[in-house]
Order: structure tokens, then C-alpha cells, then sequence
């Protein structure tokens, strides 16, 4: 017998092979392949050519589109047969698996967002530090309280971070201010790309940047995490990733708050998560469903190993790996409960927006309404996606 399993991911490997470490203590008669793939692109084509692995990595995309394509099986006879408890995930993280009763893959880490925030530089400037359910209008307000210039009034120190360039840190500003970038079937950007609500976000956001409170890119060649770590800003927006590079001491120095939303709206923020599941090529479900169990559920181990990469899916892993009382992850595993995926789920988004340089003519507040009308006009919905144009799988 023998099982294969692909990644294409130096640290996931690592876990990967603890897994087979633990997989073989019960299937000692078991051959365990293990596969790099240089990109999923090489992937989908394996899958969909009737050749792929028999475990594979599924990385947020539509759980609907990939269990149609042919890229996933249905788990459900599994968790159903086992008695495994879906409750125990992030109902966030849960709803990501599941499609109308189909469940493609079991989840072992995800991302959501943040806002990291110097204590010192809030103590110099004799601020409160942040705290959950504050607004946008805060954030802001805060952010320009700490932007430091020069007698000759350039800037030497930004209020905040924010990145532009990435639906990743604007999406849940859209969402939080009553927009969307596209409708919630996935199919539609008119109405809603183009929507006052999110064309307002949009605005709101680049006026950071046009103000000089954030930078927009361009650091030199040092990382946005490093510059945070620095002191060359007070506040730097993004997912929980940035924690893991930073040193014991310098984890002393910074906090962590969550999202601001508004409070006219009801709070959502954007996640990603990943996972795995058995490939609709593999011929021997329950060998590779042994195989999953191993490396998937929370309570076997190696979940603990998953939350070193990334934050915890479920609830027995924050609790297991630290992280549910760690100061800096307690408040990204808090955004979960307000977790809301990206329009990126959807696979055919990607071509639509991203690859037409939206983000690259959205340089001013004043290019807004302009820019995101324009997309619209390009493509006001989406087309219908085709099982070998899967790019963003």
C-alpha cells in the first residue's frame, strides 16, 4: 500500500513529516510519499489529469468551486462515520470547510488580522493604548497623534502601517464601512465594487497615505515587520504571521488590538485559513482519511506543530499550544469570531481584479471612484469558472 502527499512548502513539510512519524507507528506496511510540487498550478494539473496525490493542500479557496471541479472529495462519510467534532473549529474556520453539507478538507491553521501598536511610543505621547471595539475614526485619530515630523516637516516616523496594494487590509475596511467587493454568491462586482459604501472605504483608507500618516510602500531593504520592530512606526496593521519573527524582548515591547470597525455596522473581519484533504484521484479513501486524521484533527499532536507556523483553528489547539493566553495571540484568535472570507475565495475574482493592476491605479483618495468604476466596467460579473483555469487554488 501506498500513499501520497504533496506541499509546496518547505515549513508545512516539516509538519507533514511528524505526521508520517506518527502514521507509521499504526501503518508500518505503509509506503509514504512525500512530494514537493513547485506550485499549485503543477498541482491542479495533476489532480485534475488523473494523476494527483492522495492528500492534498487546500488554501481557503470556494469550498463549493473546489468539490465541484473535482479538486476535493467529500469528507462527510468520514466525519460523520468517526464522530469527529466540527464544533471544536472556529465557527469562521468551520463554515470554510463546508458546503451545503459537503465537507472538503479539515483545517490546521489560519491568519486574520490586527493591529500591533508600540508602547512606547504611546507612553511618550501620553496616549491610552488601544482597546477592542474601538472605530475607524479612532485609529485614525491615534494614528496622527503618533506621526512624528522634523523641523523642515518631513516625516520621521509614520502614526501606522497600513499596506496598500492587497485586498488582505482594505477588504475588512470595505466591509466594516457597509461595502463588499462583490455579491455573496460570487458572482457579481456591480452594485457593490463600485458601491458608495465601498468606493467611501476606499477613499478613507488612501487618505492615510495621501496625509503621510501611512507610508504606501518602498522600505528600502528592510521587511514592514523589521520597520515596525524599529521604531519607524507606532502601529502596523497586519495578520498574526508578524509575531512569530519577532524576539522575546521585543514582544515585551509591542501589543495587539483588534480590528476597528464601525459601529454602525455589524464588526467583520477578513481570514484566511488552510487545510487539507483527499484529492478525488486517490484510490484508497480510507487509508488516506487514517492519514488526515493524524495530521488534521486537533488532539493528535501535531496541531501544536501547526500553531508554531500559524494562529490555531481550533479551540483545543489555542488551548494546547499557548496561544489562547499568549498577550499577542489571544486578540487575533478574538477577531476569529468576526471572520468573514475574502472575495478571493471565489477563484475566477482573481483574473477579474487583481490581475488587471486595480491597486496599481489607486495611488490618491481622489482616484477612488474612478478606478473601482472603471473595473466595474471591465468586468461587472464574473465569468463562470472552468475546471482547468483554476489559478488562486
Amino acid at each position: 500500500m501506498k500513499i501520497r502527499i504533496a506541499t509546496h512548502d518547505d515549513q508545512r513539510m516539516a509538519v507533514i513529516q511528524e505526521a508520517v512519524k506518527q502514521f507509521r507507528k499504526e501503518h508500518s506496511d505503509v509506503t509514504v510519499v512525500l512530494e514537493m510540487v513547485p506550485d499549485k498550478a503543477e498541482l491542479i494539473e495533476q489532480v485534475t489529469g488523473g494523476s494527483g496525490p492522495d492528500i492534498v493542500e487546500w488554501e481557503g479557496a470556494n469550498m463549493g468551486q473546489c468539490l465541484d471541479a473535482g479538486l476535493l472529495s467529500d469528507l462527510s462519510e468520514f466525519i460523520e462515520r468517526d464522530h469527529v467534532d466540527l464544533e471544536d473549529f472556529y465557527p469562521c474556520i468551520r463554515n470554510a470547510v463546508v458546503d451545503h453539507g459537503r465537507v472538503g478538507a479539515l483545517p490546521v491553521m489560519a491568519e486574520t488580522i490586527g493591529v500591533f501598536y508600540n508602547k512606547q511610543h504611546f507612553d511618550e505621547a501620553g496616549l491610552p493604548y488601544p482597546q477592542e471595539g474601538w472605530t475607524w475614526d479612532e485609529f485614525v485619530t491615534t494614528a496622527e497623534k503618533l506621526t512624528r515630523t522634523d523641523d523642515q516637516g518631513n516625516i520621521i516616523r509614520h502614526g501606522v502601517f497600513t499596506s496598500f496594494g492587497y485586498m488582505l487590509y482594505i477588504e475588512p475596511v470595505v466591509w466594516n464601512n457597509g461595502g463588499s467587493f462583490l455579491s455573496e454568491d460570487g458572482r457579481t462586482l456591480e452594485g457593490h465594487l463600485n458601491h458608495p459604501a465601498t468606493i467611501e472605504a476606499f477613499q478613507r483608507y488612501l487618505t492615510l497615505i495621501d496625509k503621510g500618516i501611512s507610508p504606501r510602500q518602498g522600505v528600502g531593504q528592510d521587511s514592514w515587520i523589521d520597520c515596525f520592530i524599529h521604531g519607524k512606526m507606532s502601529m502596523y496593521m497586519d495578520a498574526n504571521w508578524a509575531i512569530k519573527p519577532m524576539s522575546p524582548e521585543q514582544k515585551e515591547k509591542f501589543g495587539v488590538v483588534g480590528f476597528p470597525s464601525n459601529k454602525l455596522q455589524p464588526k467583520a473581519n477578513l481570514f484566511q485559513v488552510y487545510g487539507y484533504g483527499i484529492s478525488t484521484t486517490c484510490s484508497d479513501r480510507d487509508l488516506a482519511w487514517s492519514f488526515l486524521r493524524k495530521l488534521a484533527l486537533p488532539g493528535n499532536g501535531v496541531d501544536k506543530l501547526w500553531s508554531v507556523l500559524n494562529l490555531a483553528v481550533s479551540k483545543t489547539g489555542a488551548a494546547q499550544s499557548g496561544q489562547a493566553a499568549d498577550p499577542l495571540y489571544k486578540p487575533f484568535l478574538e477577531e476569529l469570531k468576526y471572520g468573514r472570507l475574502s472575495a478571493y475565495q471565489w477563484l475566477n475574482m482573481i483574473p477579474a481584479f487583481h490581475f488587471n493592476g486595480t491597486f496599481d491605479t489607486l495611488i490618491h483618495a481622489s482616484d477612488a471612484e474612478r478606478e473601482l468604476q472603471a473595473a466595474v466596467t471591465r468586468t461587472p460579473t464574473l465569468v463562470p469558472i472552468e475546471p482547468d483555469n483554476l489559478a488562486g487554488w
